[in-house]
């Protein structure tokens, strides 16, 4: 027995304090260990879940591929097949990418038999407070592929001049999506809208009200369109095909358009200022507030404005490149314009 006590932990605490301590010394180590092993893996823990709620959030903010992104105001898919678009301009130009639901949907919207043979060109239709549609032809890009149109707006100076004038708004390429606008395909063969697809004004694209009725018609001119206000007009002479539209305009080469306007019993003569659209074979006729103003007072009636000039009065229209003058057509009465009589006229 005596022994056995002598064996035991007790019995040699009692003879050698010595080992107490160390066992004391040894159990504060353990704990710890303990506790900074529990730290470290209660941090990791933490970063973890931190790092998994970020994904979580992430995937929750990603729109799905049936949904168009909502990166303009009040926007209307009136094509149906349009799943996604994305917008995107800089100092020369803005772009809408639009994704179809699939090649066949892409190709029938633009009248294609392929991304490379599309009869319809797409055209930004914007609007000024009066409702006045302002028609901006755009160039288009067709992918396969990913089922997508790209419709690029890069000549704005004509809408941006007309609507400083009717509304005192400056555009420009990075804010024009924000202005009230449509975007429609138009035919190249016929000239006509033939469907709106998407947009931010209640209005759609329509070109129907904006035809004029004209005559002494020269062979080759398809159609005229007048958009007018008394600010300014702009009038889109069509093309039948490439060849009219070259040679009816002097292949461009020294080329001038020009009107006469027949008022109270006198004749008066100006150039328009002149933008051309190759992708539709035609040319937008312009004649501002600023022009109209010698016009008026050389015509004695400083309050005419340009809408009353090609609204009330017979206008003649023709091309010339100073030796040949050729007849386009007339609007509202056939105006009496002497041959040759441009020779005179001051430029405006």
């Amino acid at each position: 027995m005596a022994d056995t006590n002598k064996k035991s932990l007790s019995y040699k605490l009692q003879k050698n304090p010595i080992l107490l301590v160390f066992g004391i010394i040894a159990i504060a180590v353990a704990l710890f260990v303990i506790v900074n092993v529990t730290s470290a893996i209660k941090e990791k823990a933490d970063a973890k879940s931190t790092t998994e709620s970020t994904v979580i959030n992430t995937t929750e903010t990603t729109v799905p591929e049936t949904e168009a992104v909502a990166q303009l105001k009040n926007v209307t898919l009136y094509n149906k097949n349009i799943v996604s678009y994305t917008v995107e301009n800089d100092e020369i130009s803005v772009s809408l990418k639009v994704k179809y639901k699939d090649k066949e949907s892409l190709l029938k919207t633009h009248n294609a038999s392929n991304v490379n043979d599309a009869d319809y060109i797409p055209v930004f239709c914007f609007y000024n407070a009066d409702g006045t549609q302002f028609s901006c032809p755009g160039e288009l890009k067709l992918d396969s592929a990913s089922n997508t149109a790209v419709y690029t707006l890069s000549v704005l100076n004509d809408f941006a001049n007309a609507i400083a004038l009717t509304d005192e708004v400056t555009v420009t390429y990075e804010n024009a999506l924000e202005l009230p606008f449509n975007v429609c395909v138009q035919s190249k063969s016929s000239g006509d809208v033939v469907e709106t697809l998407m947009g931010t004004h209640s209005k759609k694209c329509d070109n129907s009200n904006y035809k004029v009725n004209i005559l002494n018609v020269a062979q080759g001119v398809k159609k005229a369109e007048l958009t007018k206000a008394d600010e300014f007009i702009w009038l889109d002479i069509y093309f039948d095909d490439v060849n009219a539209y070259t040679e009816l305009n002097n292949d461009f080469i020294t080329n001038f358009v020009r009107f006469g306007v027949n008022y109270n019993g006198g004749t008066y003569k100006r150039d328009f200022i002149v933008t051309e659209y190759d992708s539709l074979n035609m040319i937008r006729c312009k004649f501002d507030s600023y022009s109209m103003e010698s016009l008026a007072k050389e015509m004695g009636n400083s309050d005419l404005s340009v809408a009353d000039i090609f609204g009330n009065y017979p206008v003649s229209v023709w091309t010339s490149d100073y030796d040949v003058e050729t007849t386009l057509f007339s609007i509202n009465g056939v105006a009496s314009i002497p041959t040759q009589a441009t020779e005179e006229t001051e430029v405006q």
